[in-house]
């Protein structure tokens, strides 16, 4: 279990170390002076021996942190940038002044640094041998242990020399990915639900399009039947529908009509306030009308009713 587990800490000098095992069950931070157990050594053999000597008698090992002497790093202040720059161009900044610092190449070197609250502002710069941490790395690996500190503490300042920075930087990356991707999938999600919107009202404006001109010509054909002579009110239901069929907009649908002397009386549906407002302007400019006049409109789901008054002249 996890909670047994253990992990080793480690004061590193030049031919010598210091180490304590610290349980995980008790979790009490070690001393810089007690309890703490000298091995000396010649080479780097001598420290895999050591570890692979120390999982053998601690089975529950699974951390190291390594405390390095300041015999083996080194630390020099530089001034603050007079700019103001990102935590990654800090980064770039301290790296591109290291040679200027420790006279050896970026590549050589892992470094950590800290901000000083001193004025003028400044950084505290400190590196070690790339050699040393990349031994380490090597041999927790190899015993199958976590690297959970390599690094050193100076004026009350704790340099970490693990590449911390960029794996919080690939961290800080991953999360803007997954962010980018959840809103293409959402925005992507919002489309199609955009277009079968639109395709459900472009399916049913069709259905009442086709029902208009399925009642246009019921309309026409009822025209065509009527009787010879007609009577003055005959003539105005005659006159009247020749005229709905002439000047009905696509967008109108007639759902009701009545005659009672001297007027016509409709009900109808559209999609748009302003055909229903022409329409009956339409119809008032028409020389047969006498009056047009739109009494009540309302909304009704996706569509507008409306109900007119028209006079026909006689």
């Amino acid at each position: 279990m996890v909670f047994n587990n253990s992990r080793v800490v480690i004061f590193l000098e030049p031919n010598q170390l210091r180490y304590q095992i610290i349980e995980a069950k008790t979790r009490k931070e070690e001393s810089h002076n007690k309890n703490f157990i000298d091995i000396a050594y010649q080479d780097l053999a001598d420290i895999d021996r050591f570890i692979e000597n120390l999982k053998q008698q601690v089975p529950r090992l699974t951390a190291i942190e390594l405390k390095l002497s300041d015999n083996l790093v080194r630390y020099q202040k530089i001034a603050y940038p007079d700019i103001e720059l990102t935590a990654t161009e800090l980064v770039t900044y301290v790296q591109a002044s290291l040679y200027k610092l420790f006279q050896q190449s970026d590549n050589l070197l892992f470094f950590d640094f800290v901000s000083l609250l001193s004025s003028p502002k400044a950084l505290m710069v400190a590196v070690c041998e790339r050699d040393i941490v990349n031994y380490w790395l090597d041999l927790s690996r190899k015993y199958g242990l976590t690297l959970l500190f390599v690094g050193s503490h100076f004026e009350n300042n704790s340099f970490n020399f693990l590449p911390w920075r960029a794996q919080k930087a690939k961290q800080h990356q991953f999360q803007i990915l997954i962010f980018v991707v959840s809103l293409i999938g959402m925005m992507t999600c919002y489309f199609i639900y955009l277009l079968i919107n639109a395709q459900s009202d472009f399916d049913h404006y069709s259905q009442q399009l086709s029902e208009q001109q399925a009642l246009q010509q019921e309309l026409t054909l009822k025209l065509a039947g009527y009787i010879p002579n007609p009577s003055p009110s005959q003539k105005q239901i005659e006159q009247s529908l020749q005229l709905f069929s002439d000047k009905l907009p696509a967008t109108i649908w007639l759902n009701l009509y009545s005659y009672e002397p001297p007027k016509i009386k409709i009900t109808g549906g559209s999609i748009n306030y302003v055909d229903i407002i022409n329409f009956n302007q339409l119809l008032s400019a028409n020389h047969a009308v006498k009056k047009s006049q739109v009494k009540n409109i309302e909304n009704s789901h996706e569509s507008l009713l409306f109900q007119m008054d028209i006079e026909l002249n006689e």
